[in-house]
């Protein structure tokens, strides 16, 4: 091999290694404006363990559980609302249950696309979903409604378990950071559909 053939591949392999680097200093920067306090979130866990990710993060909402409900069990309309959501496809209904394709993007992170199984347990004031399809995780979880005492407010909160299918080469802080994102952005998608609807009664 020539050394005209080995300076290519050097300059080749620099290329490709400057564009690693900048896209992960581009994706700490953008996970660090999703660190400290942020107002849609009053309680926050997050667990790592053996390829499985646990997350709880809990919001309060300015409306009353039963149109936060109807809000929420809307999750086809996730694309028009919340930037995460790149694809919010309602693929079938029936009774209380939902097939839905979604696209889900965070940060500057690849688009994630799942096939999900939603349920409204409507006397509960929970939705719950898990993966029918994916290939990069298993994901089960729920919304749980809490109306506050005088009815005004709604307490969400929102757990998941994900479970890695591949190994993901990213920082933890970094998916922390796209999950937070992603949740606050909901909220934040939400409080929109809630401003758009006309209260209940």
């Amino acid at each position: 091999m020539n050394r005209k053939i080995l300076a290519l591949i050097a300059v080749v392999l620099a290329g490709a290694v400057g564009v690693f680097v900048a896209y992960q200093y581009r994706l700490r920067r953008e996970a660090a404006r999703w660190e400290g306090p942020l107002r849609e979130i009053v309680e926050e866990k997050i667990e790592h363990e053996d390829g499985v990710t646990r997350s709880r993060f809990v919001a309060i909402l300015p409306a009353p559980v039963e149109e936060v409900q109807t809000v929420v069990w809307q999750v086809e309309k996730l694309q028009d609302v919340v930037p995460n959501f790149k694809i919010s496809r309602l693929l079938e209904a029936h009774g209380n249950t939902k097939r839905v394709e979604l696209g889900i993007q965070a940060l500057s992170l690849p688009l994630l696309r799942y096939e999900m199984e939603f349920t409204l347990h409507p006397e509960e004031h929970r939705v719950t979903f898990r993966t029918l399809k994916s290939q990069a995780q298993d994901i089960e979880g729920e919304y749980r409604l809490e109306p506050s005492p005088d009815g005004k407010k709604t307490r969400v909160t929102y757990t998941t378990v994900a479970k890695e299918k591949v190994a993901v080469p990213f920082p933890r802080a970094v998916l922390d950071s796209a999950g937070r994102e992603t949740f606050v952005n909901t909220v934040r998608g939400i409080e929109k559909l809630l401003l758009a609807t006309p209260p209940a009664g």
